[in-house]
Protein backbone atom coordinates (compact mmCIF):
# COMPACT_ATOMS: atom_id res chain seq x y z
CA UNK A 1 0.00 0.00 0.00
CA UNK A 2 1.19 3.54 -0.32
CA UNK A 3 0.71 6.06 2.72
CA UNK A 4 -1.48 9.25 2.21
CA UNK A 5 -0.39 12.01 2.95
CA UNK A 6 0.41 13.35 6.45
CA UNK A 7 -1.02 15.16 8.45
CA UNK A 8 -0.04 18.60 8.57
CA UNK A 9 1.90 19.76 11.80
CA UNK A 10 2.62 15.45 12.67
CA UNK A 11 6.26 15.58 14.18
CA UNK A 12 7.06 12.02 13.07
CA UNK A 13 9.22 11.39 15.44
CA UNK A 14 6.59 11.56 18.03
CA UNK A 15 4.95 8.45 16.55
CA UNK A 16 6.82 5.79 18.65
CA UNK A 17 6.32 7.83 21.81
CA UNK A 18 2.74 8.58 21.07
CA UNK A 19 1.11 5.67 20.19
CA UNK A 20 3.42 3.90 22.87
CA UNK A 21 1.37 6.19 24.93
CA UNK A 22 -1.79 4.91 24.04
CA UNK A 23 -1.22 2.18 24.61
CA UNK A 24 -0.34 2.49 28.22
CA UNK A 25 -3.39 4.37 28.50
CA UNK A 26 -5.78 2.06 26.92
CA UNK A 27 -4.73 -0.56 29.20
CA UNK A 28 -4.75 1.49 32.38
CA UNK A 29 -8.33 2.50 31.56
CA UNK A 30 -9.26 -1.16 31.11
CA UNK A 31 -8.33 -2.16 33.64
CA UNK A 32 -10.55 -0.30 35.72
CA UNK A 33 -13.62 -1.88 33.94
CA UNK A 34 -12.68 -5.11 34.78
CA UNK A 35 -13.90 -5.93 31.45
CA UNK A 36 -12.12 -8.69 28.84
CA UNK A 37 -10.52 -6.25 26.39
CA UNK A 38 -8.54 -6.28 22.85
CA UNK A 39 -5.40 -4.08 22.23
CA UNK A 40 -4.36 -4.52 18.50
CA UNK A 41 -0.77 -2.12 18.32
CA UNK A 42 0.12 -1.85 14.80
CA UNK A 43 4.14 -0.57 15.21
CA UNK A 44 5.37 1.59 13.00
CA UNK A 45 8.77 0.85 13.11
CA UNK A 46 11.30 0.19 11.96
CA UNK A 47 9.83 1.12 9.40
CA UNK A 48 10.92 3.66 6.51
CA UNK A 49 11.43 6.42 7.72
CA UNK A 50 13.93 5.14 9.63
CA UNK A 51 14.11 7.85 12.44
CA UNK A 52 15.28 7.09 16.02
CA UNK A 53 14.86 9.45 18.97
CA UNK A 54 17.65 11.09 20.21
CA UNK A 55 17.88 8.84 23.52
CA UNK A 56 18.58 5.23 21.13
CA UNK A 57 21.07 6.52 18.94
CA UNK A 58 23.99 4.57 18.76
CA UNK A 59 22.49 1.83 21.60
CA UNK A 60 22.37 -0.77 19.05
CA UNK A 61 25.97 -0.66 17.16
CA UNK A 62 24.24 -1.39 13.48
CA UNK A 63 23.33 1.80 12.45
CA UNK A 64 19.75 3.86 12.24
CA UNK A 65 17.92 0.78 11.62
CA UNK A 66 19.30 -1.38 14.10
CA UNK A 67 18.37 1.97 16.78
CA UNK A 68 14.98 2.03 15.43
CA UNK A 69 14.77 -1.56 16.85
CA UNK A 70 15.92 -0.49 20.20
CA UNK A 71 13.45 1.67 20.71
CA UNK A 72 10.82 -0.37 19.48
CA UNK A 73 11.96 -2.74 21.94
CA UNK A 74 11.67 -0.36 24.51
CA UNK A 75 8.14 0.21 23.76
CA UNK A 76 7.66 -3.06 24.16
CA UNK A 77 8.83 -3.06 27.23
CA UNK A 78 6.38 -0.20 28.14
CA UNK A 79 3.51 -1.53 26.93
CA UNK A 80 4.37 -4.70 29.21
CA UNK A 81 5.23 -3.16 32.12
CA UNK A 82 1.64 -1.32 32.03
CA UNK A 83 0.30 -4.46 32.04
CA UNK A 84 2.25 -5.88 34.73
CA UNK A 85 0.72 -2.71 36.88
CA UNK A 86 -2.70 -3.05 36.04
CA UNK A 87 -3.00 -6.15 37.64
CA UNK A 88 -4.05 -7.82 34.14
CA UNK A 89 -0.97 -9.73 33.15
CA UNK A 90 -1.32 -12.86 34.49
CA UNK A 91 -5.16 -13.25 32.48
CA UNK A 92 -3.89 -11.49 29.02
CA UNK A 93 -2.59 -13.28 26.15
CA UNK A 94 -0.02 -11.40 24.41
CA UNK A 95 1.09 -11.96 20.97
CA UNK A 96 3.88 -10.13 19.24
CA UNK A 97 4.77 -10.74 15.21
CA UNK A 98 5.99 -9.08 12.29
CA UNK A 99 4.96 -8.56 8.77
CA UNK A 100 7.55 -9.58 6.50
CA UNK A 101 11.30 -9.73 6.46
CA UNK A 102 13.53 -6.78 6.51
CA UNK A 103 13.43 -4.40 3.30
CA UNK A 104 16.25 -4.11 1.00
CA UNK A 105 18.18 -1.80 2.65
CA UNK A 106 19.52 -5.41 4.78
CA UNK A 107 21.60 -5.80 2.12
CA UNK A 108 23.74 -2.88 2.48
CA UNK A 109 23.58 -2.77 5.92
CA UNK A 110 25.03 -6.69 6.62
CA UNK A 111 28.30 -5.15 4.56
CA UNK A 112 28.67 -2.05 6.94
CA UNK A 113 27.87 -4.07 9.80
CA UNK A 114 28.39 -7.45 9.56
CA UNK A 115 24.45 -8.09 10.63
CA UNK A 116 21.92 -9.52 8.66
CA UNK A 117 18.68 -8.92 9.74
CA UNK A 118 17.45 -12.16 8.33
CA UNK A 119 19.60 -14.57 9.72
CA UNK A 120 20.29 -17.38 9.08
CA UNK A 121 17.43 -17.21 6.64
CA UNK A 122 17.84 -16.44 2.60
CA UNK A 123 15.30 -13.30 1.13
CA UNK A 124 14.19 -9.75 2.25
CA UNK A 125 10.38 -8.67 2.03
CA UNK A 126 8.29 -10.01 -1.15
CA UNK A 127 10.75 -12.89 -1.38
CA UNK A 128 9.16 -15.98 -1.31
CA UNK A 129 12.26 -17.51 0.17
CA UNK A 130 12.36 -17.99 4.03
CA UNK A 131 13.74 -14.43 5.05
CA UNK A 132 10.78 -12.62 3.30
CA UNK A 133 7.98 -14.78 5.25
CA UNK A 134 9.38 -15.84 8.12
CA UNK A 135 9.24 -13.69 10.99
CA UNK A 136 9.17 -14.03 15.18
CA UNK A 137 6.20 -15.31 16.50
CA UNK A 138 6.01 -14.88 20.23
CA UNK A 139 2.88 -16.10 22.56
CA UNK A 140 2.82 -15.23 26.41
CA UNK A 141 0.12 -16.92 27.74
CA UNK A 142 0.30 -17.35 31.84
CA UNK A 143 -0.78 -21.19 32.70
CA UNK A 144 -1.18 -22.42 29.27
CA UNK A 145 2.44 -21.91 28.16
CA UNK A 146 5.66 -22.47 29.76
CA UNK A 147 7.88 -19.71 30.18
CA UNK A 148 10.82 -19.77 28.42
CA UNK A 149 9.68 -22.45 26.21
CA UNK A 150 10.46 -22.62 22.72
CA UNK A 151 8.70 -24.16 19.41
CA UNK A 152 9.72 -25.12 16.06
CA UNK A 153 6.54 -26.23 14.90
CA UNK A 154 4.86 -24.85 11.33
CA UNK A 155 2.52 -21.87 12.26
CA UNK A 156 0.78 -19.13 10.72
CA UNK A 157 -0.66 -15.44 11.86
CA UNK A 158 -3.16 -16.66 10.05
CA UNK A 159 -3.86 -19.55 13.02
CA UNK A 160 -4.26 -16.60 15.21
CA UNK A 161 -8.03 -16.51 14.40
CA UNK A 162 -8.80 -19.87 15.04
CA UNK A 163 -7.08 -20.11 17.68
CA UNK A 164 -8.89 -17.09 19.62
CA UNK A 165 -12.11 -18.23 19.00
CA UNK A 166 -11.25 -21.44 20.46
CA UNK A 167 -10.34 -19.53 23.82
CA UNK A 168 -12.86 -17.45 23.88
CA UNK A 169 -15.89 -19.70 23.02
CA UNK A 170 -16.50 -18.09 19.85
CA UNK A 171 -18.05 -19.65 16.71
CA UNK A 172 -16.56 -19.03 13.48
CA UNK A 173 -18.72 -18.57 10.57
CA UNK A 174 -18.80 -21.86 8.17
CA UNK A 175 -17.81 -19.78 4.97
CA UNK A 176 -15.73 -16.91 4.11
CA UNK A 177 -14.03 -16.48 7.45
CA UNK A 178 -10.54 -17.72 8.53
CA UNK A 179 -10.70 -20.34 5.74
CA UNK A 180 -6.94 -21.52 6.56
CA UNK A 181 -7.19 -20.72 10.17
CA UNK A 182 -5.72 -23.33 12.55
CA UNK A 183 -6.29 -23.80 16.17
CA UNK A 184 -2.73 -23.46 17.87
CA UNK A 185 -4.05 -24.33 21.26
CA UNK A 186 -3.27 -27.99 21.47
CA UNK A 187 0.23 -26.61 20.60
CA UNK A 188 0.14 -24.11 23.25
CA UNK A 189 -0.86 -26.71 26.28
CA UNK A 190 1.66 -28.90 24.82
CA UNK A 191 -1.26 -31.68 23.61
CA UNK A 192 0.69 -32.06 20.36
CA UNK A 193 3.70 -31.22 18.31
CA UNK A 194 2.01 -30.16 15.07
CA UNK A 195 -1.26 -28.33 14.03
CA UNK A 196 -0.77 -27.92 10.79
CA UNK A 197 1.83 -29.51 8.30
CA UNK A 198 1.05 -27.73 5.37
CA UNK A 199 1.67 -24.18 4.26
CA UNK A 200 1.34 -22.14 0.98
CA UNK A 201 2.66 -18.38 1.01
CA UNK A 202 3.57 -15.82 -2.35
CA UNK A 203 4.04 -12.00 -2.87
CA UNK A 204 3.18 -12.21 -6.76
CA UNK A 205 0.77 -14.60 -9.03
CA UNK A 206 3.56 -16.06 -10.88
CA UNK A 207 5.47 -17.35 -8.04
CA UNK A 208 4.31 -19.55 -5.45
CA UNK A 209 6.20 -21.94 -2.50
CA UNK A 210 4.82 -24.30 -0.37
CA UNK A 211 5.96 -25.57 3.03
CA UNK A 212 4.96 -29.43 3.69
CA UNK A 213 7.10 -30.95 6.70
CA UNK A 214 10.49 -30.02 6.43
CA UNK A 215 10.27 -29.70 2.34
CA UNK A 216 9.90 -25.93 0.81
CA UNK A 217 8.92 -26.16 -2.67
CA UNK A 218 9.57 -22.22 -4.28
CA UNK A 219 7.55 -22.80 -8.09
CA UNK A 220 8.69 -20.14 -10.36
CA UNK A 221 12.37 -19.11 -11.70
CA UNK A 222 13.57 -17.91 -8.57
CA UNK A 223 12.66 -17.26 -5.01
CA UNK A 224 13.63 -13.33 -5.15
CA UNK A 225 11.26 -10.29 -5.82
CA UNK A 226 12.72 -7.86 -4.02
CA UNK A 227 16.62 -7.71 -5.62
CA UNK A 228 18.96 -10.62 -5.98
CA UNK A 229 22.52 -8.88 -4.70
CA UNK A 230 25.35 -10.80 -5.74
CA UNK A 231 27.85 -9.63 -3.57
CA UNK A 232 25.53 -10.40 -0.80
CA UNK A 233 25.12 -14.06 -2.12
CA UNK A 234 28.93 -14.64 -2.47
CA UNK A 235 30.29 -13.49 0.95
CA UNK A 236 27.11 -15.65 2.21
CA UNK A 237 28.71 -18.88 0.30
CA UNK A 238 25.40 -19.01 -2.16
CA UNK A 239 26.22 -20.68 -5.30
CA UNK A 240 26.70 -19.30 -7.92
CA UNK A 241 24.57 -20.49 -10.70
CA UNK A 242 21.16 -21.22 -8.70
CA UNK A 243 18.26 -20.39 -12.05
CA UNK A 244 16.26 -23.37 -12.10
CA UNK A 245 12.63 -23.84 -12.88
CA UNK A 246 11.65 -24.96 -9.41
CA UNK A 247 13.45 -24.73 -6.35
CA UNK A 248 13.68 -27.72 -3.16
CA UNK A 249 14.66 -27.16 0.09
CA UNK A 250 15.09 -29.32 2.94
CA UNK A 251 14.52 -26.69 5.95
CA UNK A 252 15.43 -29.25 8.42
CA UNK A 253 19.28 -29.54 6.73
CA UNK A 254 19.60 -26.05 5.05
CA UNK A 255 17.28 -23.31 7.03
CA UNK A 256 19.49 -21.25 4.88
CA UNK A 257 18.18 -22.39 1.49
CA UNK A 258 21.35 -22.85 -0.16
CA UNK A 259 21.18 -26.24 -1.80
CA UNK A 260 18.42 -26.75 -4.39
CA UNK A 261 17.42 -30.37 -4.28
CA UNK A 262 14.86 -30.18 -7.23
CA UNK A 263 16.88 -31.96 -9.40
CA UNK A 264 17.66 -34.88 -7.16
CA UNK A 265 13.93 -35.28 -5.82
CA UNK A 266 11.28 -34.82 -8.52
CA UNK A 267 8.98 -37.49 -7.22
CA UNK A 268 9.30 -34.42 -3.80
CA UNK A 269 8.47 -31.95 -6.38
CA UNK A 270 5.86 -33.48 -7.86
CA UNK A 271 4.42 -34.39 -4.61
CA UNK A 272 4.45 -30.96 -3.18
CA UNK A 273 3.14 -29.30 -7.31
CA UNK A 274 0.43 -31.74 -6.63
CA UNK A 275 -0.50 -30.67 -3.05
CA UNK A 276 -0.19 -26.83 -3.61
CA UNK A 277 -2.84 -27.32 -7.12
CA UNK A 278 -5.36 -28.92 -4.79
CA UNK A 279 -5.21 -26.96 -1.85
CA UNK A 280 -5.32 -23.86 -4.52
CA UNK A 281 -7.82 -25.72 -5.96
CA UNK A 282 -10.23 -26.25 -2.55
CA UNK A 283 -9.72 -22.27 -1.44
CA UNK A 284 -9.09 -23.03 2.05
CA UNK A 285 -6.93 -25.75 4.33
CA UNK A 286 -8.63 -24.51 8.07
CA UNK A 287 -9.73 -28.77 9.10
CA UNK A 288 -12.71 -27.55 10.48
CA UNK A 289 -13.57 -26.68 6.54
CA UNK A 290 -11.91 -29.87 5.31
CA UNK A 291 -14.42 -32.45 7.05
Amino acid sequence: CRPGPMVSGWDPYQNIPVTTQKAVDYIKQQAKTEQPFFLYFAFPSPHAPIIPNDEFDGKSGAGAYGDFVFETDDACGRILNALEESGQAKNTIVIFSADNGPEHYAYPRDKKFDHWSAKPLRGLKRDIYEGGHRVPFIVRYPGVIKAGSTCDALVSQIDIMGTLATITGATLPSKNAAEDSHDLLPLFKGEKELVRDSHIHNTFSKAWAIRHGHWLLVEGKTGYHSRVDKDWEKRRDYPADNDKPVELYDLAKDIGQKNNLAEENPEKVKELKALMTEIKKRGYSAPRLIK
